[in-house]
């Protein structure tokens, strides 16, 4: 069975256990948008059949705020994590969670890795990994802003994804996955905004507008060598609020049916 049949056959099973009912979106907090002016972060969400509301997930409208969760196990070996933390507060933000797999009901987990994590600080972002493998390809603890994996047509994953946005306040999430644009997964998430010496505290911008990194058309993607945290020395974000284009590099996913 090909690939792209396997993730298929996979998110037809995930179709058919929301329909039955069979999943339920786990309790959130609130969701805090970028532009906010305030320092946010979660652990999961995720976005079209599979929905997951930011979770855990907090900010420091009203002060340091942190929130943890034990566990998340979601049936068919869709998604298991566990350790899931999230805290905001002190111009600074950050995410993780431990024990990941993500299999979206395919035989072979898409995604695994013991620990992942992602932290600002103002406008300095980074993410890390550990023992994190896509398929059989192990990748590196640290990588460049916004470093794509991808599987044409299938799978694309950005590791590192850094997004700025129009009032300067920036989103780290370490890994965002979308299965053949139906869909997406964002793990360890955290959002800074600028410090008092930015732009002095302004206005709240009417509008912030970002958008998901361009997928690479590679067709076979090899483990990242890059060894920066993504704080400042990788890829920086357009004017506009626009990630750049990924780095591309090579991967080989075998999915099992």
């Amino acid at each position: 069975m090909s690939r792209k049949k396997a993730v298929a056959g996979g998110i037809g099973a995930l179709s058919a256990l929301l329909v039955s009912g069979v999943l339920l979106a786990p309790a959130a907090g609130a969701a805090t948008a970028a532009g906010s002016g305030v320092n946010s972060a979660f652990a999961i969400s995720a976005s079209g059949l599979l929905t997951i509301k930011e979770t855990p997930s907090v900010d420091d409208s009203d002060g340091f705020s942190q929130e943890s969760l034990a566990k998340l196990d979601l049936p068919a070996n869709l998604v298991s994590l566990h350790a899931l933390n999230a805290q905001a507060g002190a111009d600074s933000a950050r995410a993780s969670v431990a024990d990941v797999s993500v299999g979206l009901g395919v035989g072979k987990p898409l995604l695994e890795a013991s620990a992942i994590e992602a932290q600002c600080d103002g406008t300095k972002a980074s993410s890390s990994l550990a023992k994190a493998k896509i398929g059989d390809v192990k990748l590196d603890v640290a990588v460049p802003a916004n470093t794509g994996v991808t599987v044409p047509g299938v799978l694309s994953v950005t590791l590192n994804k850094q997004v700025t946005h129009k009032d300067g306040s920036v989103t780290v999430t370490a890994i965002s996955i979308n299965v053949d644009n139906i869909q997406k997964i964002d793990i360890a998430s955290a959002t800074c905004a600028p410090g008092d010496d930015g732009d002095g505290g302004g206005e709240t911008p009417t509008s912030t507008k970002s958008s998901e990194p361009t997928k690479s058309t590679s067709h076979t993607p090899t483990s990242s060598k890059g060894g920066g945290s993504g704080s400042g020395s990788g890829d920086k974000a357009t004017s506009s609020g626009k990630a750049p284009t990924p780095t591309p590099v090579k991967a080989h996913l075998d999915v099992t049916g």
